[in-house]
């Protein structure tokens, strides 16, 4: 299986100028639409607190120029885990929380840890798919700064 292809930007290899310029020119290509992302799907939100958290991301995701509508499952699934994520904090604050739970075949950590780590775990992976790491909205921000300075260049020349 090939190993997934890094954005020109990222690429530290010994490339052609030609090879450098095609490859710019495919990721220009790739870019996906973004008219249908913009529109909140409330039908696929489980509640208030998914449609708040897919407002704020989209807004940042979208200043990062990261994102597209072929983005918008990914941003739903990161929602509602969110949602879930925070619901089951709010329960575990709750005064009647208990954090054992005794059943007919023993005592057991309360389920609601379950729900709260599998939420987390379903947040972190689409968070991922989404570039919303550290990491990769440094690597978009080194590519906006090389974009202003090779306009800059063109515009003044090399100082």
């Amino acid at each position: 299986m090939a190993r997934p292809r890094k954005i020109v930007a990222l690429q530290t290899g010994n490339l052609t100028r030609a090879t450098k310029d095609r490859r710019a020119y495919e990721e220009k290509l790739a870019r996906a639409d973004r008219a249908g992302i913009q529109k909140v799907p409330r039908a696929d939100l489980i509640d208030a607190i998914a449609v708040r958290e897919y407002k704020r991301v989209l807004k940042a995701l979208l200043k990062l120029d990261l994102i597209g509508d072929l983005d918008r499952s990914n941003l739903i699934i990161y929602c509602n885990a969110y949602s879930g994520y925070v619901r089951a904090c709010a329960v575990m604050k709750s005064e009647s929380f208990r954090p054992i739970v005794v059943s007919a075949s023993g005592e057991k950590p309360s389920p609601w840890y379950a729900i709260r780590d599998q939420e987390r775990k379903a947040m972190d992976a689409a968070g991922k798919a989404l570039g919303m790491t550290i990491s990769s909205r440094l690597t978009a921000a080194a590519k906006k700064a090389d974009d202003e300075e090779d306009e800059l260049r063109k515009v003044f020349g090399d100082i």
